[in-house]
């Protein structure tokens, strides 16, 4: 507080907490992690750094994922905010108002209707849009996990399941006969979510037009 002759000046700091940035740094982490367990093993082999990567992989993953679901509402803030320097019609606004307190659907589903509020046509066909859309699916697999027998062909050669195996490396113990998620736990699949997120991202806020938040991570090895 100022004080000027019978004047007072009182200032106030507001602070906007963010998390998608460091979501996205635990799944690097992690990633890395997952990446120096296969450097110190013969991965060809199955053996206890198995328990290691059950570990390491799926934390990438569910953190990869929720870094995309924290950046869209982080992106929808800061429009509302102005920070993002978007001038939208008060329809418009009222709108985004609504879209951020809708928690129905998925991130996806939620970046589609930022999307289109912002006049903008996603290209839900892209690699960007196809990644970031297993990696939700991947997310929520494991969150409501279900056990399934090794017959289940429905749970362990679906049709995401066979989308997402043509885009990561699967662990070699499982390559003859694939179980979800066992086959999965790979560097390339951990490597896979976070690049995919980082990926989506950029591709996202060159479309709408904001700053991309989940740039300038360092890169996996």
């Amino acid at each position: 507080m100022t004080t000027l002759g019978p004047l007072q000046m009182r200032a106030t700091l507001s602070l906007r907490s963010n998390f998608a940035v460091n979501h996205l740094r635990v799944a690097s982490r992690e990633a890395r992690s997952a990446h120096e367990v296969e450097q110190l093993n013969d991965i060809s082999q199955h053996g206890p750094w198995f328990d290691q990567m059950m570990m390491h992989v799926p934390v990438a993953i569910v953190m990869a994922a929720a870094a995309l679901e924290a950046n869209c509402n982080e992106i929808v803030q800061d429009i509302l905010d102005g920070s993002a320097r978007l001038s939208l019609a008060a329809g418009h606004q009222a709108l985004l108002r609504d879209l951020k307190g809708d928690y129905s659907g998925n991130a996806m589903e939620r970046y589609r209707k930022l999307a289109l509020l912002l006049d903008k046509a996603p290209a839900l066909g892209a690699l960007p849009w196809q990644n970031a859309s297993l990696l939700v699916r991947f997310r929520n697999a494991f969150m409501h996990f279900k056990p399934a027998w090794d017959h289940e062909t429905d749970v362990h050669d679906g049709k995401w399941i066979k989308e997402l195996k043509a885009r990561v490396s699967i662990s070699a113990g499982y390559q003859s006969k694939f179980m979800f998620p066992y086959g999965f736990m790979t560097y390339g699949c951990a490597k896979w979510a976070v690049e995919s997120a980082g990926m989506f991202s950029a591709n996202f806020s060159a479309l709408i037009g904001v700053r991309d938040r989940l740039a300038g991570g360092d890169a996996l090895p």
